[in-house]
């Protein structure tokens, strides 16, 4: 069983504006309402190779993880790959620069043993509105210049 989730949303800032706040993990928290901490291994912004530490709670429950980021591209693509719980995900942001600014997708493909538990426990709509949530920080935080 898979499941991919994803939701998009069109800021009125320039992809490096986007890209600034995805970089660095610190800023999260301000932005992403369900993200309680994230931060990266060395202290430096994300790069390809580089191992983030997130706590996430978009429902009642709360997962902490160590996922690896597998792409860092400036201005066009932010993915990583983390497992936990049976699950594991393949999270992306990716940016299209538009006339208006910029059209940020988030995406998540889950797969793993525990999914239909998972599902079950109401965190699949938990995780689609928790991009809901987080693009519309995202967009409110880039678009007063973060």
């Amino acid at each position: 069983m898979a499941l991919t989730i994803e939701e998009s949303v069109t800021a009125a800032a320039p992809p490096e504006a986007i890209w600034k706040l995805l970089e660095n993990p610190w800023s999260w928290p301000q932005w992403w309402p369900a993200c309680r901490d994230a931060r990266t291994a060395d202290r430096r912004p994300l790069r390809e190779g580089g191992k983030l530490r997130l706590t996430l709670k978009p429902s009642f429950l709360s997962f902490t993880f160590e996922p690896v980021v597998e792409v860092a591209r400036p201005g066009r693509a932010l993915i990583w790959k983390g497992t936990g719980g049976g699950v594991s995900g393949r999270h992306a942001f990716y940016l299209e620069a538009r006339p208006n600014g910029t059209r940020v997708t988030q995406r998540e493909e889950f797969e793993g043993p525990l999914l239909p538990l998972f599902v079950l426990l109401g965190q699949a709509r938990a995780t689609r509105r928790m991009f809901r949530d987080n693009l519309k920080g995202l967009k409110r935080f880039a678009e007063r210049g973060g």
